[in-house]
């Protein structure tokens, strides 16, 4: 079986080709803390490769549906995302963080997953009002409480109190 992130880009590196789109979709397992990449619908991604000076230039977009998990109160939603990747493939080798072109086939998922991964929330939220849970009962602030009750359970209650018996 073929890995389906590997793609004969050598004709870029000796400058027969002009330009060169590599495409897939792939079934990925990815995450990341509260988010992770579902496996369906799979992972798609288009990338423009064309040659530069010292490498190969990659232009294109990946997506995936994503589920994140908000760090407040716990809730999921899914996400459809689409990132816009600007990367290079050098065919030098000076530095370690680059990608680099070593034969003719390179493989474009590390490319693509450190992409989309770097492209998630580190702590997402599911809106900036999430007031999240209460940690002794369990109970999500957002919903569990009515107004007169959410009012009783604050830390400010018993000045309250003090003040309405100062009447």
């Amino acid at each position: 079986m073929s890995n389906p992130f590997e793609f004969h880009i050598g004709d870029l590196r000796s400058g027969r080709s002009e330009l060169q789109t590599v495409s897939a979709e792939v079934p990925v397992e990815w995450h990341l803390e509260l988010s992770r990449v579902l496996r369906e619908p799979p992972l798609y991604f288009e990338l423009e490769l064309a040659p530069i000076a010292g490498g190969i230039s990659v232009m294109g977009v990946v997506e995936a549906t994503v589920v994140h998990r908000c760090r407040r109160c716990l809730t999921e939603w899914t996400e459809d995302m689409l990132h816009n990747v600007t990367q290079v493939i050098t065919i030098t080798g000076d530095e370690e963080d680059e990608y680099i072109l070593l034969g003719d086939v390179f493989d474009f998922e590390d490319l693509v997953r450190d992409e989309l991964i770097l492209s998630l929330p580190i702590a997402p939220s599911c809106g900036p009002d999430c007031v999240g849970l209460v940690v002794e009962e369990r109970n999500d602030l957002n919903t569990d409480f009515s107004e007169q009750e959410a009012a009783s359970n604050s830390p400010f209650s018993v000045l309250r109190d003090l003040l309405n018996n100062g009447e």
